[in-house]
């Protein structure tokens, strides 16, 4: 069951010049999800920003995960609106980390949703962007599904770019 999904989007400071109609850049959507490829991704469409005068969106769906489950079993008040305001602050640091000062020239949106391919397509349907620049990971060959990024590729109507991430290397903190 899809539960609706909960959004908030925090609105830069200063956007800058506006793009003309001429301007294939004019809108960048970015859809974060934290990764190598994400990080390639930003860095990019923050350089490509600068040369067109682009405005710049910041998306990030949180998805469920297993401290849900077990934060409404202790009774603990934390509700989507938390989930969706940690995200923010959280997209803040990362536009930061990878771009210093840029979380102020951008428009950040986090939104809770189950499926991180739906939620992208809703943000281009609500922003217009032209173009997507996102990052992907390096494909495993063994998987049957289809990655997020070629769900959302294959979903949206505008040109999307593509930025190849690094292969992660798992570190498990308990072992």
């Amino acid at each position: 069951m899809t539960e609706p999904s909960t959004s908030a989007t925090q609105e830069p400071a200063s956007l800058g010049a506006t793009a003309t109609a001429t301007n294939p850049f004019d809108r960048l959507l970015i859809p974060i999800d934290f990764s190598s490829g994400a990080r390639a991704a930003y860095a990019l469409a923050m350089r490509i920003a600068e040369r067109w005068g682009s405005e710049v969106v910041l998306f990030h769906a949180a998805g469920a995960d297993g401290n849900d489950e077990f934060l409404d079993h202790t009774g603990v008040p934390w509700g989507r609106s938390d989930v969706v305001g940690e995200s923010i602050e959280h997209l803040q640091r990362f536009a930061d980390t990878v771009v210093p000062g840029s979380s102020a020239r951008v428009r950040i949106e986090a939104v809770r949703a189950d499926d991180i391919a739906r939620a992208v397509v809703a943000a281009c349907t609500r922003y217009s962007p032209t173009l997507i620049v996102m990052g992907s990971r390096p494909r495993d060959r063994r998987r049957v599904f289809r990655s997020p990024t070629e769900r959302i590729v294959r979903a949206v109507s505008c040109a999307v770019l593509v930025v190849p991430g690094e292969r992660e290397v798992y570190v498990d903190a308990d072992a």
